[in-house]
């Protein structure tokens, strides 16, 4: 006959608990690692933000360069 015992039971209940807690804090890792996906998702646009506007600021200071060159004191 298959019976359990109170030892089987604290066992088993010993075991579903270190699982509860294993997928957990698995959880909690794997949310942080989303969240730390994101702020380097964020970070990238903005770095390409600022590629874009330094090289517009690199045009802007070669054209007016090359416009003030021209002009003969």
């Amino acid at each position: 006959m298959l019976g359990f015992s109170l030892k089987d039971s604290i066992w088993f209940i010993g075991i579903v608990v270190s699982l509860g807690v294993t997928w957990g804090m698995w959880s909690e890792r794997l949310q942080a690692v989303e969240a730390k996906a994101d702020s380097v998702f964020e970070m990238q646009k903005d770095i390409a933000v600022i590629k874009e506007k330094l090289e517009w600021m690199e045009q802007y200071i070669i054209k007016t360069y090359e416009d003030n060159s021209r002009i003969n004191w």
